[in-house]
């Protein structure tokens, strides 16, 4: 099969890419600059640059190949609006050039954080929940509803047939936008327990989740449906998490503690004072880093196993080790 792939050069697209070729598919990426371009092509990746806003541009780059992997995102949950707005922008734009060219299938990784922060929510999150209430200054998972609204409206109008995935926390070696970040806040020592730590951390390890991508790009089952990929049996508490992280990386463990609710409620005055300075005072919290470090959320799995015969494989402890190997030759 012949595969693009946008968001090639980041930490999940780069190890999607990687897996694909090892399968003997044909993988073409995406780049906005040349940068990574001679790394990836010595793995065998065809590498176009590419003006995304120029819609001519972008219909040629994808022509000639059999479906779209639609991984390029902002991220990371501090910044100014503009940068977030791109992100439904340039899902529509990719998925016009898509149907443009003829090509039949788009793939769409998104987020379980389009389910929202609803208040006492004990089971888990599946499919057919819809999109919640999501704190005002998450900019990202806001522009991640948006874009699956877009999404949604190109399959519901038959212009493509779409897969929509949702994965957790995907850490792993090359994970430097969230692990890393983490790592840095433990080796400064400004970490401190959430409540009493024994919440489970939903994290899925790469590979788990790039097998799950993988399946839903080559299994006819896929076509028009919505997966998790989440691995919450395999999830450590926060207190394992953060001691197996320092333990790895020979840090010292936290010694403070705050309730939950107090964190919460110091991520939400830490968005506002990046909110009235414009983002130039953005401190080290908010309500998202909170919740996806203390709080109690759990997802479903159960139809991407069902429907694609996927499993997790990577066990923590596994997973982790391999994580701080990567982060120990970086130093």
């Amino acid at each position: 099969m012949r595969i693009a792939i946008t968001g090639i050069t980041g930490f999940l697209g780069g190890h999607l890419a990687e897996a694909l070729l090892r399968q003997g598919h044909a993988v073409r990426g995406l780049l906005r600059t040349t940068a990574r371009a001679e790394r990836l092509a010595a793995l065998g990746v065809d590498t176009r640059t590419v003006n995304f806003h120029n819609p001519a541009e972008l219909q040629d780059a994808l022509r000639g190949t059999d479906l779209v992997v639609h991984a390029a995102a902002k991220i990371y949950g501090r910044g100014r609006g503009a940068e977030f707005a791109e992100n439904p922008i340039l899902t529509r734009q990719v998925l016009h050039a898509t149907h443009a060219a003829g090509i039949p299938r788009f793939v769409h990784l998104s987020t379980v954080g389009v389910y929202g922060f609803p208040r006492g929510r004990t089971e888990p999150f599946v499919e057919t929940d819809g999109h919640g209430p999501i704190h005002r200054w998450n900019l990202y998972s806001r522009s991640k509803v948006e874009a699956e609204k877009i999404v949604f409206a190109a399959q519901q109008n038959n212009r493509v047939s779409t897969t929509v995935l949702r994965p957790t926390w995907i850490y792993g070696p090359g994970d430097t936008a969230l692990t890393g970040r983490l790592i840095e806040v433990l080796r400064r020592r400004r970490y401190t327990w959430i409540g009493n730590a024994q919440n489970r951390v939903s994290l899925i390890y790469v590979t788990d989740a790039v097998d799950a991508i993988v399946r839903a790009i080559t299994h006819p089952a896929a076509a028009g449906q919505i997966y998790n990929i989440a691995a919450d049996e395999l999830a450590p508490t926060q207190e394992e998490f953060i001691t197996c992280i320092c333990r790895l990386l020979e840090l010292p463990l936290p010694t403070k503690r705050v309730p939950y609710r107090v964190a919460y409620a110091t991520g939400f005055l830490a968005e506002c004072v990046a909110h009235l300075t414009a983002n130039r005072i953005v401190l080290p919290v908010t309500r998202l880093s909170v919740l996806a470090l203390g709080g109690q959320r759990a997802f479903s799995s159960d139809k991407l196993r069902r429907d694609l015969g996927w499993q997790p494989r990577v066990v923590f402890s596994e997973g982790m080790a391999n994580t701080a190997a990567w982060f120990q030759q970086q130093s």
